[in-house]
């Protein structure tokens, strides 16, 4: 079972919320992140940064806009918040918090369920209340295309040894000649009473869909045939 820990990046580059905006935005961009994590002196996940944190800006005129309704029912503290990230300098005034965690030990399907349920790009990992890593959708993307591409070779590899000892069945060698299949390399074993019969087999895994290699470990257990003499010796 892969967890978390398996697949997350170590040590992350963070932020502090003291620290700038335009700094904390000028390393994502040179380390090519759409978010970072930001932690106070203690290693503590304080909230996090990302790219949608910029785009609600007084300086893009984007902030956002209250008409009459919602500025009579939003709290006092709410439209602060939204101020506060709309002209905000630092980073502890802009990022969002709190913030949706993972666990080391969490399932990297937990965790991608986690994403996908959330709708967030990240998962700040923590462990006895402190950062230790980050995970994120590409971890996860990278992890599922590794899992899909050995789960696509061992079904080659089934379809492969079905495919051969189903051959042999027809063949009447199943009982005599054991397939073994790995990575569409075929290897025989087993005792034949003839050699024609051991290069029959070979010749039939060699014609397989898929096969790479064959490696023929046959044993021939008979005796030769010996040649019939014509009539008159």
């Amino acid at each position: 079972m892969l967890t978390v820990r398996s697949i997350m990046t170590s040590d992350p580059i963070a932020a502090g919320p003291d620290a700038k905006i335009w700094g904390a935005a000028n390393m994502m961009l040179d380390c090519g992140f759409s978010g970072l994590p930001v932690i106070d002196d203690d290693d503590h996940v304080v909230g996090v940064i990302s790219e949608s944190d910029y785009l609600r800006r007084g300086e893009l005129r984007t902030e956002a806009r209250h008409g009459f309704w919602r500025t009579l029912f939003s709290s006092r503290g709410a439209l602060a918040e939204d101020y506060a990230k709309a002209f905000g300098k630092e980073v502890g005034e802009v990022m969002t918090s709190p913030v949706v965690t993972a666990e080391p030990e969490m399932t990297f399907e937990a965790a991608g369920y986690l994403m996908a349920d959330r709708g967030i790009k990240r998962l700040p990992v923590v462990e006895n209340d402190k950062i230790v890593g980050i995970v994120t959708r590409s971890d996860i993307m990278r992890t599922l295309i590794r899992q899909m591409a050995a789960y696509a070779a061992d079904r080659i590899d089934a379809d492969i040894k079905a495919g051969l000892e189903a051959e042999y069945g027809r063949q009447r060698r199943g009982d005599t000649i054991t397939v073994t299949v790995n990575a569409t390399v075929v290897t025989l074993e087993g005792r034949v009473l003839d050699a024609r019969e051991k290069t029959a087999a070979r010749v039939a895994a060699e014609n397989t869909l898929g096969v790479t290699k064959v490696i023929d470990q046959i044993l021939i257990v008979g005796f030769p045939e010996m040649p019939v003499s014509p009539p008159g010796f």
